[in-house]
């Protein structure tokens, strides 16, 4: 029994209080409880939320399921809950349960289940396929879940309930024994986005919350890729991760769609399921998706379909009331502020609604009013008109009776008077009743005049009636003429929107296939410059060939020349020794009277030569003598002078020849040897072990007895001593001096290492050759091997040591071959042979070619060079032949090949060819048909019988299972790192070996040193990071395992190459330098010389080193395609090396177009060196790439003055910014990009940027003023030129400039845009979330930098926004990756420091396999992780991982 404990009151702690009671009632209502009892699921889901470990939770169930049937009543969920609190407040879990906990509770008014409901008898079962004997095993509910952090929830502004689901799975039995169960924390695919708690299951399949019920989302309507694309989109657009969208923000994404505010307003009513006025991310979904409907033509419905109503709120829109999942925190209080919230929310929406409604209200009848004003207006005006027209009526007829009377009265008065008056002779019958008539008709007058008055009348008014009549059919006429005219206009709007939206996406087709058209021809562009280029490496290979051929001809010709010359020569010696005969037998007699003088004088001589031989001295000299006028002799430290003792001059000097020189020199910079000495030291005195052998060149005859006798063209002779102009020899037993003019010396050495070398002329060799020196001038000698003369570097070989020099060995006897076949001897260092001819064979090359003396009878030996293909051995020998050299792999020739050089090996296309020697990475060394020579490496390939992939597995068995296509993949791979470890090693050594002693001697100058290295600490940089790089990758997969990946890494650090192009550029300067150094300063030749004998260089000189640089650049694109070429098309690689093969052919054409642009070279480096830089470019390189534009260049430059103060400017425009400068002391235009000049520039102002820059000329162009005025942001400078010619060159190349820049950079975020845009599937999806970073490596000066991220996975890329003058950046970045396969593909996040001026400087790269990702998920929640940047000194990032896979991965 636990020990009971109480609180200071008395109180038992495990007791239950009332208001605890009741409290865990509510929440045991709220699980929605099926026969009084809740099951395991339902709890496990609500247990969950308090944060406690599954062990712990599960001993709480334990405890409290005191029956242990796996689901709990009131009391036991009562007694859970408590115990959950009290793990929560610190305390220790009981071992049994307290008897207090198991008293039932009081009764509890407030309870609205009796307690036949409450405590009654257990009849439910958890799982309908669940057998009795099951039942304890099913005790132990499930309790891995996904949940969110608290902290996250208690943020969440709407708390939305979540739907419970009735209708449980069947669980699956779980096991009696205590169980470790992880929680994994982790946000599912709706996350706490809508503002609900989301309670998603584990992917994994060992969960056992694999059996909890999941909503179905196949019976919604909306297609799944449409569902993945705007939720991304969502995301995008919720950047506060709010979980909903306002309308505001939804608002720029609807009125994209060019749709008319009926239709958006139709589709915000029908996807605003929850009438909340906010778009959750399953309603935003629904929303686009009726975008597409409406877009494309689909009419929207009425009311919502069921299909396609969200999973999420489907139960909301069916009616039924979603039950309030339960929580540990007070969710009841939280719930009613929510409805007080809403409720507010609800009356101010209402409050504005009312608002706006009576608004328009008042707006309505301000219009009615209006037009009831106007339309009584109009029917006032058209009653006061029709009375004025009444009124002018009747005064027109008011005239009208009037004349009407006066007439009748003038009538009247008429008739009166011809009354009075009537004529005698009218009948006064007739006058009577005349009058009578008058009478009538006058008095009748105004009761007519009345009638037509009235007829008139009648008529007017029915006249009015008829006109009121029509005006107003022509009122309403109009009226439905002005409707049906609004209702066209309305028509002809939506006609010419229609018409606009059909011409935008004509112009949106337009433009898309304009943009394949042009990325069409940019392809093709560039498939004609590669087969330009090809053609032209072809045509200037045939050139060369050609030229080679030329010379080939004319050395043949000068040879030939040389022949018939020395032809001549002897035929005229020949002529002149008869002549001299017929002269002697004509003077006999003389010459017999005269032959004792003659004998006399030929016996003093005789005597004379020996003695002046005898009397030279041999003495070694202490230190280094220069000489200083011509009488006196420069010698070297340890070397040997030979001393004429009997000359007498000055006190203290003496008299001495030296490298075929004679002068004076200090006595006390040398001592005399002793013979012995003198012996070992001098090769060329008598006797000595090293005897020197000498080829004659031409004939020669002795005139004198003390000369050597007769031997002709290539006779061997040895050399006994030397002396100036004479040398001491010896040929077949008989002595005497010649000139040293008639032959060339011959002296065996033997190779010290392997020499290879694609120049024409120069001898090739491996380590152990014989080498014969014919010439010894500098520190490159002449020499032969069997057919094969050339130059080559005499630290390469060292003297032969003859056998009977060597203490303690035996005297080998020599090797005896006899000729089998005939050979002729073309060079003259070559034996011919004839069959049964003998030949010691004193040397034997790895070439077959082997050194020998052949042994005629009645004929002089003879040395020379013979293949050991002519002869067999006879006999045994005491030393074994050397062996023929082992091919080290077997390559297959893709084209043909013909040999420019006797070195080269001739080969046919599909030709084996058997490689002996890959020391060289352009040109190995190969066997073909018995022929050794050298081929070019990108004219074969690898086979599979000799896999390169074998030097990098020993592994056997691993090997098998690759195919044969990835095992060569793997080896060229391995490769490429080796080949760059050597590299690297190389490029050390030089810094090492020959910049430190040539820096600290003090012989160059400090320019000098700079013209010669260049930039050689950066290059080194750049492939250190490199193969940093290649290291941690290779690392990544593991020891002698496959490199899956490696294009990324390419691309990226390719780009990052731009050193390389200011040092090849530069290289011409620095090698012309050297030579020039070298040849008129003999003391740093041979200072030079001595530092190349490390044992390091393997004796290769400076300049040999100087050309790696330029060799290694031009190799990156074969390694790249030979990789690529092995990576299957479906590879995810495959698209990233094709990328960083484009960069590297890219990198070679910049350094290419850097070299042949010599003279913008040079003029960057006058701007470096003379324009004094401040602000945001103090630190700028000039002669290096742009961000985005390549290489930088210099377009144009001149004189140019400001408008106002006159004040002189030195203009500089580059391909990416202006620069203004001035000069505080005048400068004159001669001084500009001279290396002489010693004054400075000043920058002026900040760089303009082109894409910010517009140029105008100024308003009237006919102007005299060369003015024009360049614009930048706020500013606006107005320049002025010399010249208006210089005004115009000035404009136009600042407009072109800044057009190809503006493109550029479109065409950068199209690309990026398609990138992004690309439509991926997979097996799953990768969400990332880069936090932030720390400990960044400061770039910029002020100790700070402008970081941002790049995140990759094979083809698919994202970038953030850069962060400014921040070390510790915050970017809080999404994004998503498709995963396509889970064991290849590879998270890769790579920190950049933004450079406007120079490409984007690596900060940093981290890697996390996908497969490392799912297994660290399977053991831990998805919680942030740090990842410590590789390749730079400190770094690293937090980001948050999520993976979720479609499929479960077997």
């Amino acid at each position: 029994m636990p020990t009971v404990c109480c609180f200071p009151g008395g109180v038992n702690v495990w007791s239950i209080t009332p208001e605890e009671r009741g409290k865990h009632d509510k929440q045991f209502d709220t699980l929605a409880p099926i026969l009084g009892y809740v099951s395991g699921e339902q709890a496990r889901k609500f247990f969950l939320q308090s944060g406690l470990p599954a062990s712990v939770l599960a001993d709480i169930w334990n405890l409290a399921d005191m029956d242990g049937d796996g689901k709990m009543d009131r009391l036991e969920f009562s007694i859970a809950m408590k115990l959950i609190k009290l793990k929560l407040q610190g305390r220790n879990l009981p071992s049994a349960l307290p008897i207090i906990m198991k008293q039932l509770p009081a009764s509890n008014s407030g309870s609205s289940f009796p307690s036949s409901a409450r405590f009654g008898n257990k009849l439910f079962l958890l799982c309908s396929n669940t057998s009795p004997s099951h039942s304890r095993m099913g005790s132990m509910p499930n309790l891995s879940v996904n949940l969110p952090s608290m902290s996250t929830m208690s943020t969440m502004p709407i708390l939305t309930p979540i739907q419970a689901n009735n209708t449980m799975r069947p669980m699956q039995p779980l096991l009696p024994t205590p169980m470790s169960l992880s929680l994994i924390h982790t946000f599912g695919n709706s996350g706490l986005c809508n503002g609900s708690i989301s309670l998603s299951n584990s992917s994994s399949t060992t969960s056992l919350a694999s059996n909890s019920p999941k909503t179905g989302t196949n019976d919604w309507a909306v297609p799944q890729a449409s569902r993945l694309k705007y939720r991304q989109q969502f995301n995008t657009l919720d950047k506060l991760m709010s979980g909903y969208l306002s309308g505001p923000q939804v608002r720029n994404a609807l009125m994209a769609s060019n749709l008319t505010q009926t239709q958006l307003a139709t589709i915000w009513s029908l996807a605003d399921v929850n009438k909340d006025g906010q778009l959750l991310a399953d309603e935003f979904i629904l929303a686009m998706h009726l975008v597409d409907m409406a877009k494309t033509g689909h009419p929207l419905p009425l009311t919502l379909p069921q299909d396609l109503v969200p999973p999420s709120l489907s139960e909301l829109v069916n009616g039924t009331s979603p039950s309030v999942t339960p929580s540990l925190i007070d969710i009841m209080e939280t719930e009613d502020k929510l409805k007080e919230n809403f409720a507010r929310g609800s009356a101010e929406l209402e409050k504005r609604r009312l608002t706006l409604e009576q608004e328009q209200r008042k707006e309505r009848e301000k219009r009615a009013r209006e037009e009831k004003e106007a339309h009584e207006r109009r029917e006032r005006e058209a009653r006061e008109q029709e009375n004025r027209r009444r009124l002018e009526e009747e005064r027109w007829l008011e005239r009208q009776r009037e004349m009407e009377r006066q007439r009748n009265e003038e009538r009247l008065r008429e008739l009166e008077r011809k009354e009075v008056c009537p004529s005698s002779t009218e009948n006064p019958c007739v006058f009577k009743n005349t009058s009578y008539i008058l009478y009538h008709f006058i008095y009748n007058i105004p009761l007519t005049i009345d009638q037509s008055f009235v007829t008139m009348a009648a008529e007017q008014e029915k006249r009015e009636q008829e006109q009121r009549e029509q005006e107003r059919k022509e009122q309403e006429r109009r009226e439905e003429e002005r409707r049906e005219q609004e209702r066209r206009e309305q028509e002809r709007r939506e006609q010419e929107r229609r018409e606009q939206e059909r011409r935008e996406q004509e112009r949106r087709e337009q433009e898309r296939r304009e943009q394949e058209r042009r990325e069409q021809e940019r392809r093709e562009q560039e498939r004609r410059e590669r087969e330009e280029e090809e053609a032209r490496q072809l045509r200037l290979q045939e050139e060369r060939k050609a030229r080679l051929r030329e010379e080939e001809e004319e050395r043949e010709a000068q040879a030939r020349l040389r022949a018939i010359q020395e032809k001549m020569q002897e035929e005229e010696r020949r002529r002149a020794e008869e002549a001299e005969q017929k002269r002697m037998r004509e003077v006999e007699e003389e010459r017999k009277q005269k032959e004792m003088e003659e004998e006399k004088t030929r016996k003093e001589e005789q005597e004379r030569k020996p003695q002046m031989a005898l009397n030279l001295t041999t003495y070694k000299a202490l230190y280094s003598f220069v000489a200083r006028n011509a009488d006196e002799l420069s010698i070297d430290a340890d070397c040997l002078i030979k001393v004429d003792e009997d000359t007498v001059g000055e006190p203290g000097w003496l008299c001495g020849s030296y490298r075929g020189n004679r002068g004076w020199f200090p006595q006390i910079y040398a001592e005399k040897c002793t013979a012995a000495s003198a012996i070992e030291n001098a090769p060329t005195s008598h006797g000595s072990s090293l005897t020197l052998l000498a080829r004659a060149i031409s004939s020669w005859s002795a005139s004198t007895e003390a000369h050597l006798k007769l031997f002709s063209c290539g006779d061997l002779i040895s050399v006994l001593q030397q002396r100036d102009d004479w040398w001491l020899g010896q040929i077949n037993g008989t002595q005497g001096w010649f000139p040293k003019s008639y032959v060339t010396l011959e002296t065996k050495y033997v190779a010290l290492y392997t020499y290879e070398s694609p120049e024409v002329g120069d001898l090739t060799f491996v380590e152990g050759d014989v080498v014969i020196v014919t010439e010894k001038e500098g520190e490159w000698w002449r020499g032969c091997i069997g057919d094969q003369t050339g130059v080559f570097p005499s630290n390469y070989v060292r003297p032969v040591e003859p056998e009977a020099s060597r203490l303690g060995t035996l005297a080998k006897k020599p090797e005896i071959a006899q000729a089998v076949t005939t050979a002729k001897s073309p060079m003259m260092h070559q034996l011919g042979l004839s069959p049964g001819q003998l030949i010691v064979v004193l040397a034997k090359n790895s070439t077959g070619w082997w050194l020998g003396e052949l042994q005629a009878r009645g004929k002089r030996r003879q040395r020379g060079w013979f293949h050991s293909s002519h002869v067999k051995l006879l006999g045994p020998s005491s030393c074994k032949s050397s062996p023929s050299p082992l091919p080290v792999c077997q390559v297959i020739a893709m084209y043909g090949y013909a040999a420019a050089n006797k070195d080269e090996l001739s080969f046919s296309k599909g030709q084996l060819i058997n490689i002996l020697d890959k020391t060289n990475s352009d040109w190995w060394k190969g066997e073909a048909g018995g022929v050794i020579g050298l081929l070019p490496t990108n004219y074969v390939k690898m086979t599979t019988e000799s896999d390169p992939s074998q030097q990098w597995c020993a592994d056997l068995m691993a090997l098998d299972t690759m195919s044969p296509q990835e095992r060569k993949r793997q080896g060229y791979i391995h490769e490429l790192i080796q080949t760059e470890e050597t590299y690297v090693e190389d490029l050390e050594l030089v810094l090492e070996v020959f910049y430190r002693p040539m820096s600290e001697s003090g012989r160059l100058t400090d320019t000098e040193m700079a013209v010669i290295f260049v930039n050689w600490r950066e290059l080194i940089l750049c492939n250190t990071k490199l193969l940093k790089a290649l290291r941690v990758r290779k690392k990544t997969g593991g020891e002698n395992m496959p490199v899956q990946l490696i294009g990324d890494l390419l691309a990226s650090e390719l780009a990052h190459m731009q050193p390389y192009i200011r040092f090849c550029s530069c290289q011409l300067n620095a090698a012309a330098l050297l030579q020039n150094k070298t040849y008129n300063t003999p003391d740093f030749k041979d200072f030079l010389k001595k530092i190349a004998t490390n044992y390091r260089c393997k004796g290769m000189p400076l300049s040999s080193f100087l050309l790696k640089p330029m060799q290694r650049i031009t190799r990156y694109p074969l390694l790249i395609k030979n990789i690529l070429e092995n990576t299957p098309d479906g590879h995810a690689d495959r698209f990233s090396l094709q990328e960083a093969l484009d960069r590297a052919e890219e990198l070679c054409s910049q350094v290419n177009e850097g070299v042949r642009e010599k003279e913008n070279s040079d003029r960057l480096e006058w701007i470096q060196s003379h324009v004094q830089c401040e602000g945001p470019i103090e630190h700028l390189v000039f002669n290096s790439l742009t961000n985005c534009l390549g290489p930088r260049k210099l377009l144009h430059s001149g004189r140019l003055s400001k408008t106002k103060s006159s004040r002189e400017l030195w203009g500089f425009l580059f391909n990416d910014f202006l620069l203004l400068t001035h000069s505080t002391k005048p400068f004159s235009s001669e001084k500009l990009f001279s290396f002489q000049t010693s004054g400075q520039l000043k920058m002026y102002k900040a760089p303009l940027f082109l894409n910010e820059v517009l140029v105008k000329m100024p308003p009237d162009p006919s102007s005299d003023e060369p003015l024009f005025h360049v614009s930048h942001i706020d500013r606006v400078y107005t320049l002025k030129t010399e010249t208006l010619n210089e005004r115009t060159a000035w404009v136009q190349k600042i407009k072109a400039a800044s057009e190809h820049f503006i493109e550029t950079e479109k065409k950068k975020r199209e690309k990026a845009y398609q990138a992004r845009s690309l439509k991926t599937s997979g097996i799953g999806r990768l969400l990332v979330t880069v936090i932030e970073a720390q400990e960044l490596k400061a770039c910029k000066p002020n100790g700070k930098s402008n970081p941002y991220c790049e995140l990759t996975m094979g083809a698919q890329c994202y970038t953030s926004r850069p962060i400014s003058d921040t070390l510790s950046p915050k970017w809080n970045f999404n994004c998503q990756f498709f995963v396509n396969d889970l064991y290849q593909d590879v998270l890769c996040i790579t920190v950049f420091e933004k450079d406007q001026f120079s490409p984007d400087d690596f900060l940093g790269r981290t890697e996390v396999p996908v497969a490392t990702i799912k297994k660290e998920l399977e053991t831990k929640r998805a919680a942030n992780r740090r990842l410590l940047l590789h390749e730079v000194p400190t770094g690293e990032v937090w980001v948050k991982l999520d993976l979720q896979l479609y499929e479960p991965i077997k």
